[in-house]
């Protein structure tokens, strides 16, 4: 498995196999710098730690985004149908950062986000469009055969796996 072309290309098909491992890798690391990075800054200061969490989010857009393509071309479905799966979570945080869905408040020493109305609709869709996309990236099959953005990546492990 090749995790630079994964990561970095827009090009091609990917099946869910490779899909779920990249995945997993950009998610643990994700956790890692959650823990490490945003939760102290966070801490510290509440509207540093959404500017923190909008600058991860925005480094993690492209490698997400190459593997979002990759399964959406395996599907046979353009790679701009990514941008519907990452625009609400973006405008999400872009709102909340610009206190425009919600304001902070403190309840027992902490400071927590508290949404606003437009926050908890905006909150929703994202919810609806996030589970859209884990169902038409993860766990829906790609089209059997080659299709217009290259051959099944099926058929190659295949012809892989029989010994020759």
């Amino acid at each position: 498995m090749n995790l630079r072309y994964l990561y970095t290309s827009f090009e091609g098909r990917i099946n869910r196999k490779p899909f779920w491992i990249a995945s997993l890798i950009l998610f643990v690391i994700a956790i890692v710098i959650s823990f490490a990075v945003l939760m102290p800054i966070s801490a510290g200061n509440a509207t540093m730690g959404a500017l923190a969490g909008l600058i991860v989010s925005l480094a993690f857009l492209y490698p997400g985004a190459a593997l979002g393509v990759k399964r959406l071309h395996d599907r046979g479905k353009s790679g701009l149908l990514m941008a519907v799966f990452i625009a609400p979570g973006l405008i999400s945080q872009l709102c909340d950062l610009l206190g425009i869905t919600g304001s902070y408040q403190t309840i027992a020493g902490q400071s927590i986000h508290m949404p606003n109305t437009l926050g908890w609709v905006l909150n929703l869709v994202t919810l609806v469009v996030a589970i859209w996309a884990l169902v038409t990236l993860g766990f829906l099959k790609g089209t059997s055969g080659a299709n217009s953005y290259g051959p099944d990546p099926l058929v190659g492990e295949a012809q892989e796996a029989v010994p020759g």
